[in-house]
């Protein structure tokens, strides 16, 4: 089934259709990592983007769980050159395309990835709309012209405190969107790891005395 990317200016990109069948605005960025792409497209930092994978070839290893930053799949879509009809890993559990769908992701393959990229590099990321009809482009392109998400980072961190770790070094971590290897990675150094929701006080951020404050990334 065919599917079209629009831009904000007018440029657009047709593809075929992978993963949850839905039309969507979003903010479309690039990423040039060759492996990863679970890390990727479960990174809270993502929320509302759509992202173009410059490697050519996406979801050769299948979904290997214990890979992933997050129990979602924060991206909005998905923009690749050929998605993977067969994966292999001993560690993989389903294949991408199924887990998109479980995920309600959208994406395109078969889409200029190149193009798109070049697009992104020199313009600066912009919004777009995935759609199967462009028979409109002049309301789709106001449509996205008039996307605005709000509140990202509260949606993508955490609603209550936490604690990780045992070690001897007390860390404050705030949460505006912490991919789950920082957490990991901070335990490894032999720290205790109190994590707060975005907009904690500073009192409560003090509270267990830490030895170091963290701000995690996360969404624009």
């Amino acid at each position: 089934m065919k599917g079209y990317l629009v831009l904000e200016n007018g440029e657009i990109f047709e593809g075929e259709r992978i993963g949850y069948d839905k039309d969507t605005c979003l903010e479309v960025v690039f990423n040039t990592s060759m492996t990863g792409y679970l890390k990727v497209f479960t990174d809270p930092s993502y929320a509302s983007q759509g992202v173009v994978m410059t490697y050519p070839l996406i979801g050769n290893y299948g979904v290997i769980p214990e890979d992933t930053e997050s129990e979602k799949v924060w991206v909005s879509a998905i923009f690749v050159h050929e998605l993977a009809k067969v994966s292999s890993n001993f560690r993989r559990e389903k294949d991408l395309n199924d887990y998109l769908i479980e995920h309600e992701v959208p994406g395109l393959e078969n889409i200029n990835t190149r193009k798109l990229t070049k697009i992104l590099r020199n313009s600066g990321t912009m919004r777009g709309k995935i759609t199967s009809d462009i028979s409109n482009v002049k309301e789709i392109i106001k449509e996205i012209k008039e996307y605005n998400p709000k509140n990202l980072v509260g949606q993508v961190s955490t609603k209550r405190s936490s604690i990780e770790g045992d070690g001897d070094i007390r860390v404050a971590l705030l949460n505006f969107g912490c991919k789950e290897n920082i957490v990991r990675e901070l335990k490894k150094r032999n720290c205790t790891v109190y994590i707060y929701p975005h907009d904690t006080s500073v009192d409560t951020l003090l509270e267990h005395n830490p030895e170091g404050i963290v701000l995690s990334n996360g969404p624009r």
